[in-house]
């Protein structure tokens, strides 16, 4: 059987031709690409009569067991030239009189193009013009060289042959997946009750193409039930590529460990999990000169012998990339990267897919695949995209990098002077009184103006490579001037809002603030065939339907918990007020709760609350009345190892009681997995209403003029997620009993109940320290393990 395959001119090139380091071209700013594509149509816009700009082209090569259509677009055609010439254009911010005109990369797609051409037209000669056009002078430099069709053919079959034998290991592996995918089943003797319904709807989706939104409260298993139907497609042809995308490190190792448990059942599927750079390169450069890091030095050298000597490996998790960057000495990071071009499931965090400034272009510039996306715990994407597509500066930062740059580089000392004077005369602009913001629908033209000027200058200089105590702070700079103006440039509109707020004596914030990412994350979700959003807290669907999507209509699944409702004794004390004004009179009130539920039954319990302050004035007053009881409490910025050690005390060995002192939104009130003993009840103090803000009033007046709620958009949903997030932290196996209190006066309010998932429906009231003491002793005393 012959199989056909599609790969890209420059895919072709660089595969078999690149060698070198990592960074072997320098510095290039984050809107390189931008840049070059407006320097390629305004070189193009220059040429004479009789030429051809953006010349689509493709060939198809043909063997006994593979066929491969390469494709791609020629920069130019002079067509009235002899012999006629083709034009590959390459734009620079490097110095013209630098550029020596043998990049193997560069002449090696121009021959390709020109064989490819010569080929399509019968002709015996063709003459290949490569012209670097410097983005800043517009001055081009160019160099030719004339081949005929004997010499074009001969570098081309060599790309090929080279290529062709790598993507018969690809395609031998293939093969091999999609056998095993054929034969195997479900990885589980039996599937949970709502899990088949999921994977069914799933399997649904990906035939529709449609983009489906899923409540699947714990205990279901929806890891599993929507990678086995995903993989199930891969295996017919309707998915050439899973992406899994999550925003916290444990739903990673969730998915890992369901791919594995299908590895198990005879799956063969390759998988890599891409952790951020900060956490997994081995150097702390991260300027990317190659002098400095050992790992980028001839990477393109070294990873072609990795992926070669690697490639039967399946599971390339964050310690087995780690370990093989190590042992190749190549940057592991980049090698993930790498690896993911040839993987099936990608398993990462959203902003590779979402954001604007590091998502996957390797995929996503040109899609000639069907993707599917699977958001998990997609109840944190509406805060994440805001994030993602809105920018800041601060004034003060501008200031300190102006004292530390302006004695070495007076003209770029000069430009922060300009954005410091157009953050000042904004400053002067803004509201006297409280808030001291100023608001505007436009953007801020003197600002751009001189975020321009900067970022030509940094990028100027940056690009020499000059080692500077102020580099680092420049560097970042640079990036924050570059988002915001990207920003400004190519998404500000009707969706933000432009605010500038005074900071202290002297400071201010400048931001532009993405009030509705819909639009821009509904054109990422092109690029996908399909997309499952789901969570176990993603209620009421059309809110998150509306934020991720900007639509009402997408198609919806609400699953019931599969764990019996006696299982857990869900209270709710609704005579108490925990809003900010009251909250130093509910003190004393909320204790003896605590000490209510607490001593219905020893062992280890979570109480969450909305604010630190909120937590350590309660906290401090149970650890007066009850010495014995031993309590941990959150902090502020806990170190990855002072987490691990809090969680490490919800043992099942702990005797006597424990109490955890989180707050609600918090490290503590989501991924995370305390069965059995190790967790047997919560408390969540509050509603979870985000803390009254500038940005959540923006919120709530956009979306109330947009016909919605906006007070339930910008606080209600938001707050109620919370607590349901903080509260499913107590029942996550069928085996688990816990009991969950809910304490302040509006959560049994009509517009809080409608919102609670079918589980919660048989919550109880309780009103009284007695009363409560009734009913724990009640359920515990069915439920004692």
């Amino acid at each position: 059987m012959t199989i056909s395959l599609k790969t890209s001119v420059r895919t072709l090139v660089e595969f078999v031709l690149r060698e070198g380091d990592l960074f072997g071209g320098g510095f290039q700013g984050p809107d390189r690409a931008l840049l070059g594509s407006r320097g390629h149509r305004r070189l193009q816009k220059s040429r004479p009569t009789g030429y051809q700009a953006e010349v689509t082209i493709s060939h198809l090569v043909e063997t006994p067991d593979l066929t491969l259509e390469i494709f791609g677009r020629i920069d130019g055609i002079f067509g009235l030239d002899q012999p006629i010439t083709l034009e590959e254009i390459k734009t620079i911010t490097q110095d013209l009189p630098l550029v020596t005109g043998d990049n193997p990369l560069h002449w090696g797609q121009a021959q390709c193009y020109a064989y490819m051409y010569a080929r399509q037209h019968n002709l015996a000669e063709m003459r290949v013009q490569l012209t670097y056009y410097h983005l800043d002078s517009q001055e081009t430099l160019t160099f030719r060289q004339n081949f005929t069709f004997s010499e074009l053919e001969s570098f081309f079959t060599g790309l090929v042959a080279a290529y062709l034998t790598w993507m018969r290991q690809v395609k031998a592996w293939q093969e091999r997946r999609d056998a095993s995918i054929q034969q195997f089943g479900f990885p589980y003797t039996t599937y949970r009750t709502g899990q088949r319904d999921l994977a069914v709807a799933v399997y649904r989706a990906i035939q529709k193409k449609e983009q489906l939104f899923v409540q699947a409260p714990t205990g279901i298993g929806k890891t599993i039930a929507t990678l086995f139907p995903a993989v199930k497609a891969i295996g017919t042809g309707l998915v050439a590529r899973i992406f899994y995308l999550t925003a916290k490190t444990p739903g990673r190792l969730v998915a890992e460990q369901a791919l594995d448990d299908m590895r198990q059942s005879g799956l063969h599927l390759k998988s890599v999990t891409l952790t951020a750079k900060e956490k997994i390169c081995f150097c702390s450069v991260t300027g990317g000169e190659p002098e400095e890091c050992p790992f980028t030095r001839n990477y393109y050298g070294k990873l072609k012998t990795a992926l070669a000597e690697t490639y039967e490996i399946e599971a390339f998790t964050r310690p087995i990339i780690a370990e093989l960057a190590q042992r190749y000495e190549i940057c592991p990071f980049e090698f993930s990267l790498d690896l993911a071009l040839w993987a099936d499931c990608i398993i990462g965090d959203y902003n590779y897919v979402f954001d604007p400034s590091v998502y996957l272009r390797r995929f996503f510039d040109n899609v000639v695949e069907p993707y599917l996306f699977l958001v998990d715990e997609a109840h944190n994407l509406p805060d994440r995209a805001r994030a993602m597509y809105s920018a800041e500066l601060d004034k003060q930062t501008v200031l300190a990098l102006r004292k530390s740059v302006k004695p070495h580089l007076p003209d770029l000392g000069k430009a922060l002077s300009e954005i410091n004077q157009a953050l000042l005369d904004q400053r002067r602009r803004c509201n006297p009184n409280d808030p001291p913001v100023l608001l505007e629908q436009e953007r801020p033209e003197a600002l751009l103006k001189a975020l321009r000027r900067f970022s030509r200058q940094a990028e100027a200089w940056l690009a020499l490579n000059q080692k500077t105590t102020f580099r680092p702070a420049l560097l970042d700079f640079y990036f924050q001037a570059t988002t915001y103006l990207r920003t400004a440039e190519t998404f500000f509109g009707p969706a933000y809002i432009s605010y500038f707020e005074k900071k202290g004596q002297e400071g201010l914030t400048a931001k532009l603030f993405c009030l509705d990412p819909a639009p821009f994350l509904a054109a990422a979700l092109e690029r996908s065939r399909a997309a499952i959003f789901f969570s176990g807290t993603l209620l009421p669907l059309e809110y998150f339907d509306r934020v991720l999507t900007g639509s009402t209509s997408h198609p919806r699944l609400i699953l019931q918990s599969p764990f019996p409702s006696e299982h857990l004794a869900l209270l709710i004390h609704n005579q108490i007020s925990t809003r900010y004004t009251h909250r130093a009179n509910s003190y004393e009130a909320v204790a003896a709760l605590i000490e209510g539920v607490c001593a219905a039954q020893p062992g280890n319990y979570l109480i969450f609350f909305p604010s630190y302050a909120y937590l350590a004035a309660v906290a401090e007053l149970v650890q007066e009345r009850w010495p014995g009881w031993q309590l941990l409490i959150q902090e502020r910025g806990m170190a990855e190892a002072s987490r691990d050690a809090f969680l490490a005390r919800f043992s099942t060995a702990q005797v006597g009681t424990l109490l955890g002192f989180a707050v609600m939104g918090g490290i503590f009130a989501e991924g995370i997995d305390l069965v059995g003993e190790r967790l047997i009840g919560a408390i969540i103090v509050g509603v979870g209403l985000p803390q009254l803000s500038l940005e959540r009033d923006l919120l709530k007046a956009y979306f109330t003029e947009q016909a919605h709620d906006g007070f339930a958009y910008a606080y209600q949903y938001p707050g109620l997620n919370r607590v349901m997030q903080a509260a499913g932290r107590v029942i996550r196996t069928e085996q688990d009993r816990g009991v969950i209190l809910l304490i302040d006066e509006r959560l049994t309010q009509p517009r809080y109940t409608r919102l609670f998932p079918s589980e919660w429906r048989h919550f109880q009231v309780v009103r009284q320290t007695d009363n409560l003491a009734e009913k724990l002793r009640h359920f515990w005393q069915k439920n004692i393990r």
